[in-house]
């Protein structure tokens, strides 16, 4: 068995056209997860909170106050659960790759090394039937066929945010919620006019627009990855080193760092993801606070000179 870090999601099984990936899988679990944790706190939730109803509302509140204080309340409560929704997913699926069993647990496939191998293995014995009439010395492509077939493990699970697939699917998923709250705050021609002001630095702003797509998913794809092959680097040589502690505090050590970095992760995703719809849709936002300001002076009652 040889050490194997696979860039991209590996497939499992296919339904019709459809390939599914051990990262897709580990998707669908985490999503069933936060579906069933929200669906128990909402149906048990009473005045006194318990322990997981009281976790729950300190996360929400503090990405309530979040997206409040960037976005006004208004606005705000709108992207609540968008921004709330990508932070939780996001975290969660940076902590999968945490749990036993997450890389760890597959099914041994044939390496592509190994495959290549018996190519070259095929292709030494016909350049060997060719050469055997000859009495021209040949050279003969040799070691292939003493090559052992290697096996790499191919994990049923994969955290969700080490494929580029997902993270580029929420870039999207963040890139698009941008423009629909963008024009629904200025309108289509409006929004233009915000891109072009001035209007030199429109191609500019065309291009950091779609540039937010390629950040935001290599930035969080890079840093799980990256992890996940700290983490499994850290395991090998704790394996290979059997003096004292070290085996057991070593790889300890990265995963409060990877708990941590999961984390930041996630608020940083999320955080971008709320300051980019709170700029798009600024000025409307700021026209919404004038209104508010203007109502309240007008029933507000007149004071004499003398008070």
């Amino acid at each position: 068995m040889e050490v194997h870090i696979e860039l991209a999601a590996e497939e499992l099984f296919k339904i019709g056209p459809f390939s599914i990936t051990n990262s897709f899988l580990t998707m669908l679990l985490v999503m069933a997860l936060i579906l069933l944790v929200g669906a128990f706190v909402a149906r048990r939730a009473t005045l006194v909170p318990g322990r997981l109803q009281a976790m729950v509302e300190l996360i929400l509140e503090f990405l309530l106050g979040m997206t409040e204080s960037a976005g006004g309340k208004s606005l705000g409560r709108r992207i609540f659960p968008l921004v709330s929704g990508l932070f939780i997913f996001i975290m969660l699926a940076n902590y999968s790759g945490l749990l036993p069993g997450v890389g760890t647990v597959g099914i041994n496939k044939e390496s592509d090394h190994a495959e290549e191998a018996g190519e070259h293995t095929e292709e030494a014995a016909v350049y060997t039937l060719a050469a055997a009439g000859s009495d021209t010395p040949q050279s003969f492509v040799t070691g292939a066929a003493d090559e052992e077939h290697g096996e790499v493990l191919v994990p049923f699970l994969r955290p969700p945010t080490a494929d580029l697939n997902m993270t580029l699917a929420m870039a999207l998923v963040t890139f698009v919620a941008v423009q629909v709250y963008g024009i629904r705050a200025h309108g289509v021609v409006g929004r233009l006019k915000h891109m072009a002001d001035p209007p030199f630095l429109f191609p500019i702003e065309l291009i950091s627009e779609f540039s937010r797509i390629i950040s935001l998913s290599a930035r969080l794809f890079g840093n799980v990855f990256a992890g996940e092959a700290l983490l499994g680097v850290m395991y090998a040589i704790g394996a290979k080193v059997s003096i004292a502690v070290i085996p057991i505090f070593v790889p300890v050590i990265f995963l409060f760092l990877e708990l941590m970095f999961g984390t930041i992760q996630a608020l940083v995703f999320a955080m971008l993801t709320l300051i980019y719809i709170a700029v798009a849709a600024a000025h409307g936002h700021d026209d919404e606070h004038e209104d508010a300001h203007k109502k309240e002076g007008a029933h507000a009652p007149a004071h004499g000179a003398g008070d």
